[in-house]
């Protein structure tokens, strides 16, 4: 038992460094990732590497093929649209609960996030900006399953910043479209907030389908 913590924290070790090189595009889409040879890499035992592996899993960026190999999820536009399908159906229900517990501080924060928009170019650190805007406006929804699936449904989006997605991602300077979406939370007008932020994911969802299917 004494050694359980070690090798838990080794495992998040593993999977951290992995994910790291998956949404950065470092390991391609259906490179294959194998407990063997992720063990000679960081130094460790197969048993931390197996556990880093089954997290990965559990949160989607590789899939298993077949019965044994396992490989870095796909990045395809139907991939994009699964992603999308549950934004839209987890994310409003966490702004529906959220708005009437936000507090000043939370506003504050989501305000301070739109105020980062248009301040870098790098594709990453205009995604981390945004989401830092969504997160401060969903974070009091008091179900923490809920929002566990949204940050991996956000993980999972973010691989869609590799180069050749990069064009069909948020804008740098992506204040002007989410300043209304500020308003409604500030206002209390939970049902018109929750309205608008279904009916920008859909928008969000097709703009990309009919750009990569052109």
């Amino acid at each position: 038992m004494a050694g359980e913590p070690t090798t838990l924290n080794t495992a998040q070790t593993i999977a951290q460094a992995l994910r790291e090189q998956i949404l950065s595009g470092e390991l391609a889409p259906h490179t294959r990732v194998t407990q063997r040879d992720l063990a000679a890499k960081f130094g460790f035992s197969p048993m931390p590497a197996r556990d880093a592996v089954k997290m990965l899993l559990a949160e989607g960026l590789v899939v298993q093929e077949g019965s044994k190999t396992i490989v870095v999820a796909p990045v395809n536009t139907e991939d994009f649209v699964e992603i999308m399908d549950m934004r839209t159906l987890l994310e409003p229900r966490a702004l529906e609960l959220s708005i009437p517990k936000l507090t000043p501080e939370d506003l504050a924060a989501a305000r301070a996030a739109l105020a980062r928009s248009g301040t870098t170019s790098d594709p990453r650190q205009v995604v981390a900006n945004h989401w830092d805007f969504h997160r401060a406006l969903y974070r009091r929804a008091g179900r923490p399953r809920l929002l566990n699936l949204i940050e991996q449904h956000h993980n999972l989006l973010a691989r869609y910043l590799l180069p050749s997605w990069a064009q069909y991602g948020v804008m740098d300077d992506w204040a002007g479209d989410e300043v209304e979406l500020m308003e409604l939370a500030e206002q209390q007008r939970v049902q018109e907030a929750v309205a608008w932020l279904k009916h920008d994911l859909v928008d969000a969802k097709d703009r990309v389908v009919r750009t990569t299917r052109q």
